[in-house]
């Protein structure tokens, strides 16, 4: 071989390399795009999720609200029978 023929594959090789590297980066390029997008999707979801959990708890909150007003000696037994069980599993 000589130094024409030679020059000439290591161009050759070097197109092949650069076609490569410019493939690799493109597919980088849309996979981070695609992780963008579901990044966006499951924050939105996320965010839902926590709207819904902040209004049931409100509702679960007004609920024992009224019970408790409603019957305030139960609520009080039911209090005292929690701080019971409490005290007795610290002693432990």
């Amino acid at each position: 071989m000589n130094t024409k023929e030679t020059k000439a594959q290591i161009r050759k090789s070097a197109d092949q390399v650069e076609s490569g590297v410019e493939a690799v980066a493109a597919s980088l390029t849309n996979g981070a795009d695609a992780l963008g997008e579901q990044s966006d999707e499951l924050q939105d979801t996320l965010r839902d999720i926590g709207r819904r959990l902040l209004d049931t708890t409100k509702e679960l909150s007004d609920a024992a609200a009224k019970q408790a007003r409603l019957r305030p000696l139960a609520v009080l037994g039911v209090a005292f029978v929690a701080g019971v069980i409490v005290a007795r599993a610290l002693r432990r």
